[in-house]
């Protein structure tokens, strides 16, 4: 580890130890009068400068220059103008700002609530920076993400698989993510979930409902109706029957062969007016299957009593008998 690294962590180590050992407490009115004071506004904005032309050394050593509690919040208002004004940090930037979370404060307010007395920094720039660095953290997630996909170099699986800890994070960022990709992209994602064997690996629910939405693609919906179905894939069910275009029409056709699924599907379908005519095709075709009695039932409380009585003097393949009852 290079000497300055060095100097710089026994620093910082001392810093901390001393502040925890010296802690003082602040009224808060001190503490608003040193936020809204003009020499701590314009040293706020010569700091921020200074980091605008990556000064970073001269910046730490003007810092560590300036007396307490003025020197905290400085740091506070900094780094908290830096976070509002969404500045974009060079890598020495960065390791300043990772190292104001390692400075505990001095000052900190007292406070009463509901009979206990408990104390909170009065200028929490490790806050801040936590903040900062966890923004930054997620910028370059999202960044790489995209880029490998574009450029067709990520492992979906892989990616998804390698470490348990970050999969729900990782599932958030893609589905935030998906809208923001090119066709290309999302053709590339839906492809490495259309080409898994569904016995050895699929995406959860919620990134396959958002994957088939997004792309579109029919053989991503044929596959999530073929999964056990949840609460995101009976939301997507409820979306889709809210739609009349053909292909949300045929998505809910597809989705009553999952039986889980199937009476809502039924249902949906049913309510449709008018009635598409690949939708009465596909009615027809449920009337003649084991479970024509729920089907036959469905039609009739939705007011097709008339139609299924026409169509069991048209159809005699139809399981007649059952049909008959329903109808009575």
């Amino acid at each position: 580890m290079p000497q300055g690294t060095w100097v710089s962590q026994l620093l910082l180590c001392f810093c901390f130890i001393c502040f925890s050992a010296a802690a003082q407490s602040l009224d808060a009115q001190s503490r608003n009068q040193l936020l809204q004071a003009p020499t701590i506004q314009h040293q706020v904005e010569a700091f921020k400068q200074l980091i605008a032309d990556d000064k970073i050394d001269s910046l730490t050593f003007a810092l560590q220059r300036l007396a307490l509690p003025q020197q905290e919040a400085v740091r506070f208002l900094l780094l908290r103008a830096l976070e509002q004004e969404k500045t974009i940090f060079s890598a020495q930037a960065e390791r300043f700002i990772e190292q104001q979370r390692l400075i505990s404060p001095v000052y900190y307010l007292t406070n009463q609530a509901e009979g206990f007395e408990f104390s909170t920094p009065a200028f929490d720039y490790p806050a801040v920076a936590n903040r900062l660095v966890k923004t930054w953290q997620q910028e370059k997630s999202i960044l790489d993400f995209v880029l490998k996909v574009e450029q067709h170099e990520l492992s979906l699986q892989q990616w998804l698989s390698e470490d348990k800890r970050q999969s729900h994070a990782r599932e958030s960022l893609l589905i935030q993510e998906l809208d923001s990709l090119s066709e290309s992209g999302l053709d590339y994602l839906a492809k490495q979930v259309i080409d898994a064997s569904i016995r050895s690996w699929l995406p959860s629910t919620r990134v396959m409902v958002a994957l088939a939405r997004t792309s579109q693609n029919q053989d991503v919906y044929r596959l999530l109706w073929l999964m056990k179905s949840d609460d995101h894939s009976v939301a997507e069910l409820t979306r889709l029957s809210g739609l009349t275009d053909d292909f949300s029409v045929q998505q809910v056709m597809a989705a009553s062969k999952n039986p889980s699924l199937r009476a809502q599907a039924i249902e949906a379908l049913v309510q449709l007016n008018p009635m598409p005519e690949p939708v009465k095709t596909y009615l027809v075709q449920e009337l003649s299957q084991e479970e024509a009695p729920y089907v036959a039932q469905v039609l009739v409380n939705a007011g097709y009593g008339n139609w299924l009585d026409e169509l069991l003097k048209a159809n005699r393949q139809m399981k007649l008998r059952v049909l008959s009852q329903v109808l009575r």
